[in-house]
C-alpha cells in the first residue's frame, strides 16, 4: 500500500512546493502526497503531516523544526493595470490604488502589516484565501497585490508595481513530529532541501 503524507502549507507557497512536491513523486512513486494551503496550523499528530509554516519560529517539545529560508514578495499587477494607473514613487501614492489581498489576519505576515499601514480598508477591493483566485484578481488588471518574487518568473504577464522590500519577506519553517513515520520524514528532507535552494 502506497504511503500517504499531507503537506500544509501557508498561502502563497505554490510556486515553491508545487515543483519540489512533483519532483518528489517522481524519485518517490510509493508515496501518495495531498497539498493543502491553509493559514491555520496544522494538527501533526497523525506522524503524516508535514507543515510549512511562516513567522517566528515553532514551538512544541514533539516538533522537529527546519529553517527554510526567508520567502520574498513584491508588489505585482498586470500590464493593463499598469497602462491606467501610474507607479508609485512611495508608499503614500498607494492611495489611489486598489488592491486584493488574502483572506487572513491583516497583522499575520510582515507584508499585510505594510500593506494595511499605508493603504485604507475602501482600497481593499478583493480578498480570498485562495491562491490561485489572488493571481486571477491580480493578472485581471483591476487591482494589484503581493505575490513571491517568483510570480514575475512563471506569470509573464506580471510586472511590479513596487520593488520587493527586506521589510516585506517572511521566515519560513518547515515541521512534523519527531516521531512521524519513516516515509514523512524522508519527504520532509526531500522537500526541505529543495525549498531552501530557492529562499533567501
Amino acid at each position: 500500500m502506497p504511503d500517504h503524507i499531507v503537506i500544509n502549507s501557508v498561502p502563497m507557497m505554490g510556486d515553491l512546493v508545487v515543483p519540489a512536491v512533483m519532483h518528489i513523486c517522481r524519485t518517490m512513486p510509493e508515496v501518495k502526497i495531498t497539498y493543502r494551503s491553509d493559514a491555520a496550523v496544522a494538527d501533526l499528530s497523525d506522524l503524516r503531516t508535514i507543515g510549512v509554516r511562516s513567522g517566528p519560529e515553532p514551538v512544541g517539545e514533539r516538533l522537529a523544526i527546519r529553517w527554510l529560508g526567508r520567502i520574498g514578495v513584491t508588489l505585482v499587477a498586470s500590464q493593463d493595470y499598469i497602462a491606467r494607473f501610474p507607479l508609485p514613487d512611495r508608499a503614500e501614492d498607494l492611495r489611489h490604488h486598489d488592491f486584493a489581498s488574502n483572506d487572513f489576519c491583516d497583522a499575520q505576515t510582515p507584508w499585510s502589516r505594510w500593506l494595511h499601514k499605508h493603504v485604507e480598508a475602501p482600497n481593499i477591493v478583493f480578498r480570498t484565501n485562495d491562491e490561485t483566485l489572488l493571481r486571477q484578481a491580480i493578472k485581471s488588471g483591476r487591482c494589484t497585490g503581493f505575490l513571491p518574487v517568483s510570480s514575475l518568473i512563471w506569470s509573464g504577464e506580471l510586472v511590479e508595481l513596487m520593488p520587493a522590500r527586506d521589510e516585506w519577506a517572511s521566515p519560513l519553517w518547515l515541521v512534523h513530529d519527531r516521531h512521524a513515520n519513516a516515509a514523512c520524514r524522508s519527504v520532509a528532507k526531500e522537500l526541505a532541501d529543495m525549498m531552501s535552494r530557492q529562499l533567501m
